[in-house]
């Protein structure tokens, strides 16, 4: 490893971003889950910066994505959830996307595994690309699914799977280990390093776990079974005194025909079980990153790429009697984040607060590409060299109706009925107990609302600008007149008469 003086900037490194769907922080040794087996990523922790307060811009897949792509918050974009898309190609270079932007520099690109682009086999930038999309979108012929064809087998949907019903969710996958797509995003990704790995690079590495459904391979989906499973944070005897949205969150599912459960009803047995093959899951990944550091090694180009470990959000495996995610609390906002390389300082935790939107002015600078004057992250370079500083007073995430602000104590968020929540998070940090309502915390309140209010002054000017044409060319023609003291009271010295 370089020194931490170095800089970890410049077009001689490689960029390597890998991101889990779905992984919650509190799932890994490095954030205090000890019997959980993830010994590469433990490796990056022990060789890197791991940040402790870690933000996702938006609780849901698709708007986090599109946020990281950009640079820019979800109430910029306007990609507030999972049923909009946007499409990068359309919008470029008025919304500039760093893969479109770092391949244009002349570098080998690749985006592998579960992009959620739509269409999903879009490229949206990236010079190559290998699909490994949703685990429920068996509709989607993917590259994954034509792996399997190559093989005799088919991709079923996750109801078909043992145990679907009977767990709430939790299956098995009845193939040997190589045939999930979990494995299948490591195996690939190992591959196209080590065709790559000696060329300049940047890769985006998307494993589709351990997002539900909690399906490890057979032959590891007994891993936790005897695990000491820290069971759900708090319960649904919770919602009485939170936001009415929370209440009807689980039983829209039953509706869907992605899921056909009503989740609302799991019992304790089945959420033991949910977080059980959730950690097989990691535990699956983990085995993918081990196999994409070995192919670094092999090309000698370990110690030359920035490596990004993140997810795009969490999941509340059952925390505050919710399922899956789109609330704030820490299961679902907080996401892991470790970075490795040179002029990281090795071995260091950060306790920052951070936007895994602050991710994206690294990428560009790592890659030696000039960043887009749209970027809404801040740089979280200074960071990396000296884990104690700071670069945000406090941090926002949103999704469609909703926005959430934290500072170093506290979290808001406000809800469009009108509902809110307040956690003091020194006090409360498994935030169970809402202080909206409590006289002593409304000047906290309000201070925290008026952040909420600027951060949407911001967004909307920011949005206004994507919305703007240039003059007139007779308009443009006056305004450089005017500027060159050729018309006006500029040039006769007395106000125009009428």
């Amino acid at each position: 490893m370089a020194e931490p003086s170095s800089s970890a900037s410049g077009s001689g490194l490689n960029l390597l971003v890998v991101m889990a769907d779905q992984q919650r922080t509190d799932s890994m040794p490095c954030y205090g889950l000890d019997f959980v087996r993830t010994p590469n990523i433990d490796r990056l922790a022990r060789e890197g910066v791991v940040f402790d307060r870690c933000y996702t811009p938006s609780p849901v897949c698709v708007a986090a994505r599109a946020a990281f792509m950009t640079g820019q918050w979800p109430s910029t974009t306007g990609v507030l959830g999972n049923a909009t898309h946007l499409d990068f190609d359309a919008v470029y270079p008025l919304v500039p996307s760093w893969p479109r932007r770092i391949a244009e520099s002349g570098r080998t690109t690749a985006a592998i595994g579960k992009m959620h682009f739509y269409p999903f086999d879009a490229r949206y930038g990236f010079r190559e690309r290998i699909s490994c999309e949703d685990k429920r979108h068996v509709y989607l012929r993917d590259d994954f699914v034509k792996f399997l064809h190559l093989h005799g087998l088919e991709r079923v949907h996750p109801t078909e799977n043992p145990g679907y019903v009977e767990s709430c969710g939790a299956p098995v996958t009845p193939l040997p280990k190589r045939f999930h797509c979990d494995a299948y995003v490591g195996d690939q990704a190992a591959d196209w390093l080590r065709r790559r790995g000696r060329e300049p690079f940047a890769a985006w590495v998307s494993f589709p776990g351990p997002h539900d459904p909690y399906d490890p391979p057979e032959e590891m989906a007994a891993l936790y079974e005897d695990a000491p499973i820290p069971p759900p944070i708090g319960s649904a005897d919770e919602l009485a005194t939170k936001p009415r949205a929370q209440r009807r969150a689980g039983a829209e599912f039953a509706d869907n025909v992605m899921f056909q459960l009503d989740y609302s009803r799991a019992t304790p047995e089945q959420i033991r079980r949910w977080r059980a093959h959730y950690y097989a899951n990691i535990t699956l990944i983990d085995e993918g990153v081990g196999k994409i550091l070995a192919a670094l090694e092999e090309t000698g180009a370990l110690d030359r790429t920035v490596i990004v470990y993140c997810s795009d959000h969490g999941d509340a495996l059952g925390d505050h009697g919710i399922p899956f995610k789109s609330f704030f609390y820490e299961s679902m906002a907080r996401v892991p984040l470790i970075v490795r390389g040179p002029g990281v300082a090795a071995g260091r935790r950060c306790g920052a607060l951070v936007s895994l939107l602050d991710v994206v002015p690294l990428i560009y600078r790592t890659c030696g590409v000039e960043p887009p004057r749209t970027l809404e992250g801040l740089d979280l370079t200074p960071l990396l060299r000296d884990p104690s500083g700071s670069i945000r007073d406090s941090v926002v995430s949103e999704i469609q109706g909703r926005v959430m602000v934290r500072d170093d104590r506290f979290k808001y968020a406000h809800y469009e009925d009108g509902d809110a929540e307040l956690y003091d998070l020194v006090a409360d940090p498994t935030e169970e107990r809402n202080l909206v309502g409590d006289r002593a915390y409304q000047s906290d309140v309000a201070r925290l609302r008026g952040l909420l209010v600027e951060h949407a002054l911001r967004r909307a000017a920011s949005h206004a600008a994507h919305n703007v044409k240039p003059p007139e060319p007779e308009r443009a023609a006056l305004d450089r007149a005017y500027r060159e003291g050729r018309i006006g009271v500029r040039r006769s010295g007395r106000a125009p008469t009428g």
